[in-house]
Formats: C-alpha cells, sequence, structure tokens
C-alpha cells in the first residue's frame, strides 16, 4: 500500500511539474517534421535524444580528460569573473559538441535522424544549460548536481556517494540518479522551447 501511495505520489509530482512543459516540446517536434517525418518517428527521435543527452553528459565525468576539463570550468565554485566567462564559453562548446557527436555518428549509419531534430532539442538543451542553469541558476537540481560532482572527486571519504542530477530530469528518475525524489519544476524551461522553435523554423524553414 506504502508503494503504491510512493508511486502515485511520483507519478503526480511528474506530472505537475514536467508533462505540460515535455508534451509542449514533443508538439513542436511534430509541428516541425510531420510534412517529412511520421509523427511516432520523431517522438522516438526525441526520446532517444533525451536518453542520449543524459548519457553523454554521464559519460563526460568518467572519462579523465573530459572529466578534469569539464569539472575545473563548469564545476568551479569559484567567484571569478574570468573563470566564470570561460565556463560559459567552454560549456557552449561541449553541449554544442554532445550534438555534433550525435550527428556524425549517426551520419555515419545513413542519416537516420532529421537534422532539424537535432538541432532543435540540441539547442533547448544547450540554451537551458548555460542560461537558465548557469547563468540565472533556475534549477535547484543542477546546483545538487554540481555539489555531488564536487563531493565525489575532491572528497574520498564520500565512499560510494555518487554525482548525480545529470539531465534531463525525466531520465535521472528512471535511472535513480536523482537526488531525491522531487521533480524538477519545468516551467522556466518553456521560453527555450519556444525560442528554440523559432529559430529552427527561421533556419531549416520547414513545410508547416
Amino acid at each position: 500500500m506504502n508503494n503504491y501511495l510512493s508511486i502515485k505520489k511520483k507519478i503526480t509530482n511528474f506530472f505537475y511539474n514536467q508533462f505540460i512543459v515535455n508534451f509542449l516540446a514533443i508538439v513542436i517536434c511534430i509541428i516541425l517534421t510531420y510534412k517529412k517525418n511520421s509523427p511516432i518517428f520523431s517522438v522516438v527521435c526525441m526520446i532517444i535524444l533525451y536518453y542520449y543527452s543524459y548519457f553523454i553528459h554521464k559519460l563526460f565525468h568518467f572519462i579523465p580528460e573530459c572529466s578534469s576539463v569539464h569539472l575545473y570550468f563548469h564545476h568551479n565554485n569559484e567567484k571569478n569573473i574570468i573563470i566564470n566567462n570561460l565556463n560559459l564559453f567552454i560549456e557552449l562548446l561541449t553541449n554544442i559538441g554532445f550534438f555534433a557527436i550525435f550527428y556524425y555518428i549517426q551520419k555515419f549509419f545513413g542519416n537516420i535522424f532529421p537534422t532539424i531534430i537535432i538541432f532543435y532539442y540540441g539547442f533547448i538543451y544547450t540554451s537551458v544549460h548555460i542560461i537558465n542553469y548557469s547563468i540565472f541558476h533556475s534549477s535547484k537540481a543542477h546546483l545538487m548536481h554540481h555539489k555531488t560532482s564536487n563531493d565525489y572527486i575532491h572528497d574520498i571519504s564520500v565512499g560510494d556517494k555518487k554525482p548525480c542530477n545529470y539531465g534531463p530530469d525525466l531520465v535521472d528518475h528512471i535511472f535513480q540518479t536523482n537526488y531525491d525524489d522531487h521533480f524538477e519544476n519545468y516551467d522556466h524551461i518553456i521560453p527555450n522551447i519556444l525560442i528554440s522553435f523559432l529559430v529552427t523554423y527561421y533556419i531549416f524553414k520547414p513545410e508547416i
């Protein structure tokens, strides 16, 4: 009974904090692509990109060369305007690199994913991490990702404690790498989705 109530509470929490925003992102993706791709295919592409952005971010924390650069700049807590600006620039290149890697991997296998979907999702992901998270610090979940990552790297006393909240938040909950059971409120991402739609439409000029 308690397990049932716990699951019900988590589902309710997800619908309250994230369902509308995720649904909006998917609907816009379908609008951008329905003339050339089936809605089901577009949804599958978005889901795969969701999982990909989680695993590539997590991978960067465990590859020593990538981890050291990522942690020194993006996870640096020093209040220094030069470090902060350099962090934003490196974060921008890193996030763009995430999706450039994905683009060229899938291109090698025959252009499986429409470029417009990769760009659309990549723009949302990158703008959220740079503007919402790194500049305005609008996410407690992302702040906990920084804290637990720094603890794990710099404090050997943390034992089996691991970095958490890699994002997207829903995938963290699926793989149980979330800091707690609360779903991050995604309302702050709505402007990013709408701007991504406008930029994607301007660049790709899809038939709508």
